[in-house]
């Protein structure tokens, strides 16, 4: 009967040896992972704070000149003999897409995965109102490539009109959302 006491608790000491060291195993593996995942999260909005910063700056370029574009055309009352004005005001317009690939880095990766749901939430609000912006830009892009000719004049004078007057409130918009973000949300989690 001593023998098999004496298997069973070596059995069993065995038991709780192999498990607490399975055990401990895994929970040093979990801690790796979490601390690489958050490391990887860390870098993600590193990222998109200086993706934000670069997009603010770049705003703050478009928005004056959007602005002086607009007032300029706007002076225009005669399209005959302005042509060549018109023509060249137009040409001034300075289009340039806003950078997301920090954000669609850390959707490929699937690095959101490991920040905070709000954050995520609140960053993917900021990239659809700037996807948005920007299919908005591409549309004019795409029909206002057509070789400029004289008798349009007052379609592509009616066009950037309308097409400044629609993308610089949400130019602004986007101004607001970047430094709103870069205030409340990337700089204050990142301290």
């Amino acid at each position: 009967m001593s023998k098999k006491k004496i298997r069973f608790s070596k059995l069993l000491f065995e038991f709780i040896s192999v498990s607490f060291a399975v055990l401990l195993a895994l929970f040093v593996n979990q801690w790796r992972e979490d601390r690489n995942n958050n490391r990887l999260a860390e870098q993600a909005i590193f990222n998109i704070k200086e993706e934000f910063t670069e997009n603010t700056e770049l705003m703050s370029e478009l928005i004056p000149n959007h602005k002086l574009l607009l007032s300029q055309l706007n002076e225009f009352s005669e399209i005959e003999g302005n042509e060549t004005s018109i023509k060249k005001s137009i040409e001034t317009l300075d289009i340039s897409l806003i950078n997301s690939s920090a954000w669609e880095m850390a959707k490929v990766t699937n690095v959101v995965f490991y920040i905070n749901f709000d954050d995520v939430n609140n960053l993917a609000k900021v990239y659809n109102l700037q996807s948005y912006y920007e299919s908005i830009v591409k549309q004019y892009i795409l029909s206002n490539s057509i070789k400029y000719q004289k008798s349009e004049a007052i379609n592509q004078l009616e066009n950037t009109k309308q097409f400044l007057s629609y993308i610089i409130p949400l130019e602004e918009d986007l101004q607001q959302y970047y430094d709103l973000m870069l205030t409340e949300i990337l700089i204050t989690k990142n301290k």
